[in-house]
């Protein structure tokens, strides 16, 4: 089974020029460390153009920790195809950078254990928010020399009971399988804006990078402090257009288990800072968990 990639060329380059992307995101890359105390990272899924940095920055922090074997990857589900809550079951996924392979048995075992995931490849076939963390998984392991694998997972169902089930799932198939697993949360965090629909708040276009991310630092301050019930809290109270709080919320349930004791914001920014368009400005967020 191979999953094709359906953003090359628009969300990332199709050719060399992600190449030489990459490269720039990673001219500070240290040495791969040995230390694996990292347990998940928080990274957008925007255009590498927005946001690519920042998703980086979460990428290098662990490659420097030491990569894993498997990185469990989960995104929210934006085109509602497939199963609410979907585990791509196995094979491989391509992108311009060669192919990865799908951690078969770790996803029949998440998906089993949960209870409420199914193993399913429609939800993923045209699904960005996991497509565009791959090809710095790809650079990263290959920089290494290392074989790594992925478990692809999209969230068409976001809610506490969800992110509570699969992060345990996750860790107690790491526990069954004896399996170095990292989790990384793909979202994006407020969508304001009438391109979007949601304008909670006026300002003037030079102070609007600033009102959001105070919005925004209300739910990344609960991420912080591992606080998933605060978490979703905070977004019904708000309202707030972040798309992927079910996969965070996984990534604290599942490093909590894990032994994780402390988080660090690594880098926050908007979209705004490259398009200078107040029709529909994002804001990003690089975090990792550690043990």
């Amino acid at each position: 089974m191979i999953r094709y990639p359906t953003v090359a060329g628009s969300f990332y380059p199709s050719d060399e020029a992600l190449i030489e992307m990459l490269e720039e995101f990673f001219k500070d890359l240290g040495e791969e460390g040995s230390k694996r105390r990292i347990t998940a990272g928080v990274a957008p899924h925007a255009g590498y153009v927005f946001s690519g940095y920042t998703a980086s920055r979460t990428y290098k922090a662990i490659f420097e920790d030491g990569l894993p074997e498997t990185f469990v990857i989960l995104g929210p589900n934006h085109t509602g195809l497939g199963s609410p809550i979907a585990v791509y079951p196995e094979g491989e996924w391509l992108t311009p950078l060669g192919s990865i392979e799908v951690d078969a048995e770790m996803a029949k075992a998440i998906a089993k254990l949960s209870g409420i995931a199914d193993l399913d490849e429609l939800a993923h076939k045209y699904e960005h928010s996991i497509e565009v963390q791959v090809p710095f998984i790809q650079y990263l392991s290959e920089l290494a020399g290392k074989d790594v694998r992925i478990v692809p997972i999209t969230l068409g169902i976001q809610d506490e009971d969800v992110s509570k089930a699969l992060g345990k799932a996750i860790f107690e198939a790491s526990e069954e399988l004896g399996r170095d697993v990292v989790v990384i949360a793909s979202t994006d965090f407020m969508h304001y804006g009438p391109a979007y629909g949601y304008v909670p708040f006026r300002a003037r276009a030079d102070e609007l990078p600033h009102r959001i991310k105070e919005w925004d630092f209300r739910l990344i301050r609960r991420v912080l402090d591992f606080d998933v019930d605060g978490l979703f809290r905070e977004l019904r109270e708000m309202r707030h257009t972040m798309c992927g709080p079910g996969a965070v919320g996984t990534a604290i349930v599942y490093s909590r288990l894990a032994g994780a004791l402390e988080t660090e914001l690594l880098h926050y920014t908007t979209s705004f800072e490259v398009s200078r368009s107040t029709e529909a400005i994002v804001g990003y967020a690089s975090i990792v968990m550690r043990k």
